[in-house]
């Protein structure tokens, strides 16, 4: 089993058809695995062990204390895992295990998104909201976004935050529209994925 994850950093908005989505202006992107560490900034700061486990994409000068209006990535950063060297933000996610029948947990691994290449990590989407009016501008230095909570452990109040993908060939044919519409599941597909699990993560606009 195989799983590629991806990172909205800006909102699919719930709903939307999937031919409005394929029209919508974008941009898609791979970013790399820089690192797997019990580290996070935003839930637990300063703490070198934080209770959960997250992978790191994105520039090189990720560490357990980056307090927003002090510390700006895309100054402190001299090299990112993602496609575009221009972009020196970091993007986390959890990781995906697999239990075995024996209870021993195996880390799930990844493949990166047709067309792009990398090595497992994310693809991370820019999308505009929909409506044609909202105007879109650029992150101020410092900013930070957060969606998802470790210790939740039922599906209410998600909203379609997170979603998952049964795909049925490593082609992922046919299409199945826009993430989180249509066979998409909040929780995990509860039957093998020829050809991987898509995770999709949306983050507000």
């Amino acid at each position: 089993m195989k799983v590629s994850l991806l990172a909205s950093v800006a909102a699919l908005c719930a709903g939307q058809a999937s031919a409005q989505f394929a029209q919508a202006a974008m941009m898609r992107f791979q970013c790399s695995q820089l690192v797997i560490e019990r580290l996070d900034p935003l839930v637990n700061p300063g703490e070198l062990q934080s209770p959960h486990l997250h992978q790191i994409v994105g520039g090189n000068s990720f560490t357990a204390s980056m307090t927003p209006g002090e510390y700006d990535p895309a100054e402190r950063s001299t090299c990112t895992t993602c496609s575009f060297s221009e972009d020196f933000s970091n993007y986390w996610t959890a990781n995906i295990y697999f239990r075995a029948k024996n209870g021993t947990y195996k880390r799930v691994p990844q493949m990166v998104n047709l067309g792009l290449k990398g090595a497992g990590g994310v693809t991370v989407y820019y999308i505009p909201p929909y409506d044609g009016k909202t105007t879109v501008t650029a992150f101020k230095p410092g900013f930070r976004m957060l969606v998802g909570e470790a210790g939740r452990r039922t599906q209410k109040g998600m909203a379609k935050q997170i979603c998952h993908r049964c795909e049925h060939n490593i082609e992922q044919t046919p299409f199945g529209g826009a993430p989180c519409t249509g066979d998409d599941t909040a929780s995990f597909p509860a039957k093998p994925c020829p050809g991987g699990i898509r995770t999709t993560i949306t983050f507000p606009t």
